[in-house]
């Protein structure tokens, strides 16, 4: 499609010359493009197709498009076919009903507003829910919801716009508009086409689309609902909050937020309706795509080999050996994905040694039993954040090795998912619905992470004295009546894992390729009695031994050798 509509307008897919902002993310490629208001020419072209008189503001050349080549499928949302659906009749009697209102209620203030009402829906409410490019792209009524939890997560955005299709402000007496936003993230996509009517004194009106994608699993969901209310109700319900009533309703966004936060303040004018489609089905059956190779990765060059040495390129460096892993698994996209995606499944594992469950957090009414202090009690084994972040602890030492040019994204990623794991606890089993409380909580874990970490390197660094001190403060809370026996499994642990660690190379870890044991395996090595326990104890303030003889080595305090 050309410029400013000089061209079929049926043509919804950018041309070479316009192609707008492209994003290609796990298979799917993203396309929007933004171009000035419509001409004349073009106009009336396209009122000629459409048979009806267009929106004061029509954006003709504006598109979103999503495709995924492999499977064949295709979803664009554009100007021409979203108008296309508005009823052209004139006979919707709600439509007409309003219309005589919207006339009385203005007639003093402008007596030729019957030129507004025309043979169609002069609103240009449409029920738009985008253009499939195949018959491969067919959706199928579906009950799976779009995950909102998972879209409120403060991922990473890779890609973000807005587009504007349409807009039209009848004849000052409000307005109505249909626009598009998506954002790309590097596990999900969200597309909203939302179409907004604000008839002053008669009517708000709401309809809107969304289309999840799942990278993962290549599943796209959608979602259409359909909203509107009462001028005069929705005034009424939102005097009772302290913003600025009209600036309130002049904002589709934010009006939105209010009627999710409180008692709905749009009422449902259509049932809610989901469907779906599985890319991976569809991608089984398309034909094979020519593969292209991933990005190299390079990386961190050496200093240059010295003159007098025969100098072999070094196949077996750790940044060589990361690179090559990543390389590998990077279908396209850049490390930081795939960071993010295997430092995922390190956090799991590092939740899964204790998982917990509290199962009166689905029950209504059940009181969820608390601890001394006032801690929601679960079934499980042991403190899930403090356990999960020993387990992070390990792995962080381990990723302390990596190449510096790879280790600070790997270190982030990992905090990024314990948060997102620990802020879903907060509100799957727990009922945090407040983010307030939650951002809260999040913040006090990131400080008990700084904390540990700081502890348990004191620790690897001064011995399993002090290494056990952090270890009874973090995991048995500073209990008195610890099991001195089960300390020093979490301390052999902790040793255990980290010697395994050091034996496997940056690509393992990279790969994911971790499985945590358990410190129950360290208790027969635990209650072996060591040689110390039978040496002597020196009479004394506890100083340490200075005389030691030639071929003996000093004890500990208080202890002679």
């Amino acid at each position: 499609m050309a410029m400013n509509g000089h061209g079929s307008p049926n043509a919804h897919f950018p041309s070479p010359t316009d192609a707008g902002n492209t994003i290609t993310h796990r298979g799917f490629k993203i396309t929007t493009r933004k171009l000035p208001i419509l001409k004349a020419e073009p106009i009336e072209k396209m009122t000629s197709q459409l048979g009806i008189a267009p929106p004061e503001m029509i954006f003709g050349d504006n598109s979103i498009s999503i495709e995924h080549a492999t499977a064949g499928w295709r979803i664009n949302f554009n100007t021409f076919d979203a108008l296309n659906q508005v009823d052209k009749s004139g006979a919707s009697m709600l439509q007409v009903a309003h219309s005589k209102e919207w006339q009385s209620t203005r007639q003093e203030k402008h007596k030729g507003i019957t030129e507004v009402v025309k043979p169609f829906d002069w609103s240009y409410t449409t029920n738009y829910k985008g253009t499939l490019g195949s018959e491969n792209s067919a959706f199928r009524p579906s009950t799976t919801p779009i995950p909102l939890e998972l879209l409120k997560r403060p991922d990473p955005i890779l890609f973000f716009d807005e587009v504007m299709l349409y807009e039209d402000e009848m004849a000052d007496n409000g307005i109505t508009m249909l626009s598009c936003k998506i954002r790309v993230m590097p596990a999900r996509l969200l597309l909203l086409c939302r179409f907004f009517m604000r008839l002053d004194n008669v009517l708000f009106r709401i309809r809107d689309t969304r289309v999840y994608i799942d990278f993962e699993t290549c599943q796209v969901l959608r979602e259409y609902v359909a909203k509107e209310e009462k001028y005069e109700t929705v005034r009424l319900k939102l005097t009772s909050g302290r913003e600025d009533v009209l600036a309130q309703m002049r904002d589709p966004n934010r009006l939105t937020e209010i009627n999710h936060r409180q008692n709905q303040i749009l009422s449902a004018y259509e049932p809610l309706r989901r469907f779906s489609t599985s890319l991976l089905r569809l991608a089984a059956n398309a034909a094979p795509k020519k593969a292209y190779p991933a990005a190299p990765i390079i990386p961190p060059k050496s200093d240059p080999p010295s003159k007098n040495v025969d100098f072999q390129p070094n196949t077996t460096s750790p940044a060589l050996k990361l690179a090559k892993e990543v390389r590998k698994r990077a279908t396209g996209i850049t490390e930081t994905y795939i960071a993010y995606g295997v430092t995922e499944m390190l956090v799991k594992e590092c939740s899964r040694q204790a998982d917990y469950s509290i199962p009166q957090a689905s029950e209504k009414g059940v009181t969820i039993p608390k601890t001394a202090q006032e801690e929601d009690l679960g079934v499980g084994t042991g403190w899930w954040y403090e356990i999960t972040l020993l387990h992070m602890y390990l792995l962080t030492v381990r990723m302390r090795c990596f190449p510096p040019d790879h280790a600070p994204a790997w270190h982030q990623h990992m905090i990024d998912h314990f948060s997102y794991a620990a802020e879903d606890r907060m509100v799957v089993l727990h009922n945090i619905s407040s983010r307030m409380i939650r951002n809260r909580y999040l913040k006090d874990l990131f400080v008990q992470w700084r904390g540990l970490t700081a502890r348990y390197d004191e620790g690897l660094v001064q011995g399993d004295a002090v290494l056990a001190t952090a270890v009874w403060r973090n995991i048995f809370k500073g209990d008195a009546e610890v099991d001195l026996i089960r300390l020093g499994q979490v301390v052999s642990y902790i040793r255990n894992v980290l010697s395994n660690f050091d034996a496997m190379g940056d690509e393992e870890i990279a790969g994911g390729d971790v499985v945590f044991g358990d410190p129950e395996s360290e208790a027969a090595l635990v209650r072996l009695r060591s040689k110390m326990m039978d040496q002597p104890f020196a009479e004394g303030k506890g100083e340490p031994s200075t005389k030691v003889k030639q071929g003996q080595v000093a004890a500990g305090p208080g202890m002679t050798s």
